[in-house]
Formats: structure tokens, sequence, C-alpha cells
């Protein structure tokens, strides 16, 4: 019997041996791996807001792509931008313009969990600004993908993104504002106020900067400033409503630790019929801080002034 037995083993395996190999067959691979493919590439989300005389518009840009190390992780990047305008056009405390912006970048980590997605937030980094004091909390919070639509929920809140047309292998956004930022080049600045008689007074200021060397600059700037009437009545000393006059500055400006200090060198004032009282210009000096598209300025006699970069 187990001659008989061998035999027909044999036979059965010659007989097989000529016939065409059997597919391999692989296993399906689970419907979360495909989720994961889904959300790669770029989201979006904006919210325009207003509240106690201001409009608030926040945007933010997500991209999303394999981690590279794990099937059921992403890793990503979000840029967060918040602009806030003065709905009446006073200008904000913080940078003495009617409007001011904070953005910042997040890094994030996208992993997989029986329930679904979690987002964890790992860093951060926040661009530079008199308005913004650079801190920021990192946080955590579910998602759950619906078509084109990436549901975020936490804690009191939700936020739905929509996904973009972007390629899905494209790079993680960078910082939009310079790593280092050069103080060379063009700064304005531009204020309103009353004057003692209740006039409106309009000044406005273009300066340039020049590097000489790592820690000395050259500085000059133009300062035109304009009085009118609120009630369009002629102001006597100019024999109409309104009257102008131009001065111009050269400045000097040295590095000091963290800080610029400038000095004012010499000064070539305007004249005007208005100015008879006041025909000279003092000088003044004042310590400096870049702050990104900022400059704060601080004259003697605790003199605020914040330029900015022309748009």
């Amino acid at each position: 019997m187990h001659r008989v037995g061998i035999v027909l083993l044999g036979i059965a395996a010659g007989i097989c041996a000529g016939c065409p190999a059997a597919p391999t067959v692989h296993p399906a691979p689970p419907a979360h791996q495909f989720k994961m493919i889904e959300l790669v590439g770029g989201w979006r989300w904006m919210l325009r807001t207003t509240e106690a005389g201001t409009t608030r518009f926040e945007d933010e840009h997500w991209r999303l792509r394999p981690s590279g190390t794990s099937p059921n992780q992403l890793v990503g990047r979000y840029v967060r931008s918040v602009e806030v305008r003065s709905d009446d056009r006073l200008p904000f405390q913080c940078n003495q313009r009617p409007w001011y912006r904070q953005r910042a970048v997040f890094d994030v980590n996208i992993d997989l969990t029986p329930t679904g997605f979690v987002i964890h937030e790992t860093d951060y980094h926040a661009e530079p600004s008199p308005c913004d004091h650079g801190f920021r909390h990192v946080d955590s919070y579910t998602a759950q993908l619906a078509g084109d639509r990436l549901l975020l929920r936490w804690p009191g809140g939700t936020q739905t993104l929509v996904q973009t047309d972007e390629e899905a292998g494209a790079e993680l956004p960078v910082e939009p504002w310079p790593a280092t930022p050069t103080l060379a080049g063009p700064w304005r600045w531009d204020a309103t106020s009353y004057d003692d008689d209740g006039n409106i007074r309009d000044e406005s200021e273009w300066w340039e900067i020049a590097s000489r060397t790592q820690t000395r600059i050259d500085i000059t700037y133009r300062r035109r400033v304009t009085v009118r009437s609120p009630d369009g009545k002629p102001i006597a000393c100019a024999n109409g409503p309104s009257w102008s006059f131009d001065d111009a500055y050269v400045l000097d400006g040295q590095r000091e630790e963290e800080h610029w200090r400038f000095q004012e060198l010499a000064a070539e004032p305007g004249s005007h019929p208005c100015l008879q009282a006041t025909p000279k210009r003092s000088l003044d000096e004042a310590t400096a801080e870049q702050l990104g598209d900022y400059l704060v300025l601080e004259w003697r006699g605790k003199r605020r002034q914040i330029l900015y970069r022309p748009e």
C-alpha cells in the first residue's frame, strides 16, 4: 500500500510539472491605508469675522505627505496668517498702523488610530512683529475625512479644511518671511493727530538706510507735515485751509549689542510763514530694534516711532 501511494503521488507530480504556475494571491491592503493616501497633498481653511470695530481674516495653508518611516503616519506643515484691520482706520498702538498681521508656521504629525486620525502639533515658528509676542500653544486634535473635506475637532471647537489642487509630491511650505531680514533699504512712517490749535496734522517720513559695515549704517529721511483745518476754514498764517513743509535729516547708525543707536547729525528745515516761531530743528537720537518688517525707534523723551517696510 505504501508503494502504490508513492507511485500515485509520483504520477500526480509528473502531470502537474507541465501545468502553468498558480497565481500568487496577496492579501488586500487595509482600507485605512487608502485613507492615509487620500490625506496627502494640500488643504486650506479661511475665516472672516468682525468684532469691536475690527475685521479679522484668518487663513491656513496645509500640506501633508508620507513620513517615510511608517505607513500609518504622515508629516506636514501649515502656515497660519491672521490679519486684523481697523474698521474706522484708527491705528493700532502696537504698530501705529490701521492694520497688523500675525504669521506662524506649525509642524504636525498625523497618526492613524483604531478610531481615526490624530494630529499632533510638534513645533512652530512665529514671524517677528511688534504686534506678536511670538508664543504659541501646541495642541492635538482628531480628524475625520469626508471626501475633499477634513474635519478637525478639539475640546470646544471644530475646523474644516478643504482639499486643494496642489501636487501631491510638493515640498512642505517654508516660512514666508526672510530668515535674516536686512536693515538696509526703504522704510516709511505715517501719522495723523491734532495740534494745540485743533487742526489736523498729517505727518509722513521716507527713510533710506545703507550699510557701511556690519556695525555702521548711513541714514537719511525726508519728513513732510501737512496741517489742515478740520472745518475747511482758513488758517491765519497760511491764508488758506492748509499748509505744508518738508524737512530733511542725515543720521549715523551704530550697532550696540542687540540694538542700534541712531543719531541725527544734520537737518535741513523747511520754510513757511507758519514756521516763523520755530525756524530751526533740534537734533535727536534714538535706539532702534528691528522686528521683521518693522523698525521700532525709542527717541529721547520716551517718544516711540515704528517704521514699516513699504508694500
